[in-house]
């Protein structure tokens, strides 16, 4: 015999023996869960078709989307036009000289919030003069241009609720 003939007879040995090793113990790589896929969920080299719709189907969806939103958009006009009939029997209501005037604060609340208003800029001004006195505070009726807003950690502190 030559030496490759026996050769390859101990490798169809070796092989055998493995393949019969393996199923006895169950431990192969064939026998044990490989992470990804199942070994039998795809065929390789069967490619799936893609899924196509007739056109008789793709009219009768975009029919019934279209139907939907017909629906929906009869519902908001009915909103619409109920809400507009309440406001326009609710202005009905009211005189014409009122309709067409504009809301205006009465003169004695004006000056509640211009008074309160200016109480905050004169604390917003003290406040900025005892952190930093080398500044000097401007008056605003001397100016005659108006001054812009302060900025820093005495605009940070100002109060906001009126009357404070």
């Amino acid at each position: 015999m030559n030496t490759n003939d026996i050769l390859v007879a101990i490798d169809a040995e070796i092989s055998r023996l493995q393949q019969a090793r393996t199923l006895l113990s169950d431990t192969s790589p064939i026998g044990k869960r490989q992470p990804g896929r199942p070994a039998g969920s795809s065929m390789p080299g069967k490619v799936k078709a893609k899924r196509t719709l007739s056109a008789e189907a793709r009219e009768k969806i975009a029919a019934a989307q279209r139907a939907r939103w017909a629906k929906s958009k009869r519902a908001a006009k009915k909103v619409a036009s109920s809400s507009a009939a309440i406001a326009k029997k609710s202005t009905a209501a009211r005189s014409p000289a009122k309709q067409t005037a504009k809301r205006t604060m009465s003169a004695g609340a004006r000056a509640k919030i211009a008074a309160a208003q200016k109480a905050r800029w004169a604390k917003v001004r003290k406040a900025a003069k005892k952190t930093s006195p080398a500044k000097k505070a401007v008056s605003t009726k001397s100016s005659g241009a108006k001054k812009e807003a302060p900025s820093g950690p005495a605009a940070a502190a100002t109060p906001v609720t009126p009357g404070s």
